[in-house]
């Protein structure tokens, strides 16, 4: 059996540690099997072949949650790179949790997640959901609380380019630069930006998505680990971008807009100016996981 899982866009702007969306490519396939003891082999991108693995992590915390005892035999294509800013982990975490769901035959989708939800708890230490949410719908997705897990859920179908330039930025050092407090005045334009764009996203108003795509909590603080970020940006919204940002918590970004082949053509050149490769995936939003 083979399960695909795309990359996501976490954060979506305004939205941290909240918003996230589903997005066609990079993507992790994991084909499984049962069998009388743990493997995993890994082709593409380099992670753990080991019980470190976050495939395994997810899948024996579902086996655990529903009181089995079962061990599978799988093979990753790992996709998404690590540290990319575009749920990595995340993809991994599901795959593994939705294998395991398959072989025991669980359908409960937050027990799912839950799995899901530790493989990322090995990873990056907490037990968040705005990857492994939006990577299994496939739409907006809003968390509105981890526990006890509740989402809201935009269907959306839009096309969207993302750029991942060959520069890594650690998720812990992307969390490390942000201030315990930020001023009222940012907040309250964050709230502002995050529910018109929820509404903006509702009236499929690709326009006013992007000129939405703002944040004062996290992007100001971790703008300075990304020192190109500027350049990549006036080089997409010249191309045509109705609106960018960054995807997690980078080095990845996205743009939205009318010809996003363009827009991702001039955010590659831009960086290749500065000296740094990319990668462009040009997609669409509203991609969730899938059997094959």
């Amino acid at each position: 059996m083979r399960v695909r899982v795309h990359a996501t866009i976490a954060n979506f702007g305004p939205g941290f540690d909240v918003f996230g969306v589903g997005i066609g490519e990079p993507y992790d396939e994991l084909r499984f099997r049962e069998s009388d003891e743990w493997v995993i082999r890994v082709r593409g991108h380099k992670v753990p072949e080991n019980p470190d693995n976050v495939v395994i992590v997810s899948a024996k915390a579902l086996a655990s949650m529903v009181g089995e005892d079962v061990a599978l035999e799988m093979e990753l294509a790992k996709g998404i790179r690590p540290k990319s800013g575009l749920g990595s982990s995340g993809a991994s975490s599901l795959a593994g949790a939705l294998a395991m769901a398959k072989v025991l035959g669980v359908e409960d989708e937050r027990l799912v997640l839950r799995a899901a939800m530790e493989g990322e708890r090995a990873a990056s230490g907490s037990a968040h959901g705005d990857n492994v949410v939006p990577a299994y719908y496939g739409d907006f997705t809003i968390i509105e609380s981890n526990e006890p897990l509740r989402v809201w859920r935009i269907p959306v179908d839009f096309e969207v380019v993302a750029v991942l330039p060959a520069v890594e930025i650690p998720t812990s050092e992307a969390r490390g630069v942000l201030p315990s407090k930020i001023p009222r005045e940012d907040a309250l334009r964050n709230i502002a930006l995050a529910a018109s764009l929820v509404l903006a996203l509702k009236e499929d108003d690709l326009r006013a998505v992007g000129r939405l795509l703002d944040d004062r909590i996290a992007l100001p603080y971790r703008k300075r680990l990304m020192p190109w970020y500027e350049t990549v940006r006036r080089a997409a919204l010249e191309a045509g971008a109705y609106g960018f940002s960054v995807s997690g918590s980078g080095p990845a970004v996205f743009a939205i807009g009318e010809d996003v082949a363009q827009i991702g053509k001039a955010v590659a050149e831009a960086f290749s100016g500065m000296g740094i490769d990319s990668d462009v995936y040009v997609t669409k939003a509203g991609r969730g996981a899938a059997w094959f």
